[in-house]
């Protein structure tokens, strides 16, 4: 009995949070250097979903938020390496949108807080280019039994826009769009952050960060902050919740914001649906022969002679 006790007890110590985390869960990798898996796709609710189109490759676009604000997104890791004996990730993103259609709509919206100022002002037709570099870290680095913990990330990034149309418009004013909006003027807008990802135990992780974004150098800011919690529900749900806070120099009303953030995500893992016949959601589909020259044969060979020998004992 007591050795029983003692083996539950170096194996509470063993695999509480911040020791060796079997079966945690994976850290999300927005605003990290990392990308989502090959073949993985998360569709999101809310934000643009990413496709792992290689080992170091990922877009990202919402599928049906392009229709409101066009957009699309391109991140890239490119070299790992050493620095005081501790390991780095280095990558870039970089993306295009159209914001004119959204801040159009949010205007029409009844809620005072979407409303930009001066009402009568009129969205100017400005193509936005954004760029951004990435340094991530694992303060806990991941080893043969542990994914790693606490993920710092750095990012400097810097949006610029395009004129469309040859009238100027007076700057649009408004905290919750701010960078939406001020980037509609000429010049740009640089950025810099910081964020951190971590476990909260088997089921839970948590983000914060901390961004500063900039026009005319140091002439207007704003200051954002996001933190939240969430989880995952199988191996293909995911949800999160939180708030976010903002406070900019501009405009005269409304300069400090706060707000809910919320968010619900799906996964679907194309390498792994492919190899077990599942469907999209992860149902067994029925069988079916496949002559394809990429196939695995091996697999398939397995399950028909599972189908046969279950034939046989019926």
């Amino acid at each position: 009995m007591k050795k029983t006790l003692f083996l539950i007890l170096l194996f509470y110590l063993t695999v509480k949070p911040g020791n060796i985390s079997f079966g945690q869960n994976p850290l999300r990798t927005d605003g990290t250097a990392f990308t989502i898996p090959i073949k993985k796709l998360e569709l999101s609710l809310f934000r643009p979903a990413k496709f792992g189109i290689s080992k170091k490759d990922e877009v990202s676009m919402h599928p049906a938020g392009v229709f409101v604000l066009p957009h699309i997104f391109y991140k890239r890791r490119w070299v790992k390496f050493d620095l005081f004996g501790r390991h780095f990730q280095f990558s870039s993103k970089h993306g295009l949108y159209y914001p004119k259609p959204a801040l159009n709509l949010n205007q029409r919206l009844p809620f005072s807080f979407t409303k930009y100022e001066p009402e009568s002002a009129t969205v100017p037709g400005r193509l936005a280019f954004q760029s951004e570099i990435l340094v991530s870290h694992f303060l806990h680095e991941p080893d043969h039994c542990s994914p790693g913990d606490y993920l710092i990330t750095g990012k400097l990034g810097f949006k610029y826009s395009f004129n469309l149309s040859d009238s100027e418009h007076p700057l649009i004013y408004q905290s919750i769009l701010y960078r939406e909006t001020a980037v509609l003027i000429p010049g740009f807008i640089w950025y810099s952050g910081i964020q951190l990802d971590g476990h909260i135990n088997f089921t839970f992780n948590y983000f914060a960060d901390l961004k500063w974004y900039a026009y005319g150098f140091v002439n207007d800011y704003s200051i954002e902050s996001k933190f939240g919690i969430y989880g995952y529900s199988g191996r293909h749900l995911s949800g999160f919740a939180g708030l976010k806070f903002a406070y900019s120099s501009i405009p005269d009303k409304n300069r400090f914001l706060v707000m809910p953030i919320a968010g619900l995500s799906y996964f679907i893992d194309f390498r792994k649906r492919r190899k077990s016949g599942t469907d999209l959601f992860g149902r067994k589909k029925p069988f079916k022969h496949d002559n394809s020259l990429d196939r695995d044969d091996k697999y398939y060979e397995e399950l028909e002679k599972r189908e046969s020998l279950k034939d046989s004992i019926q």
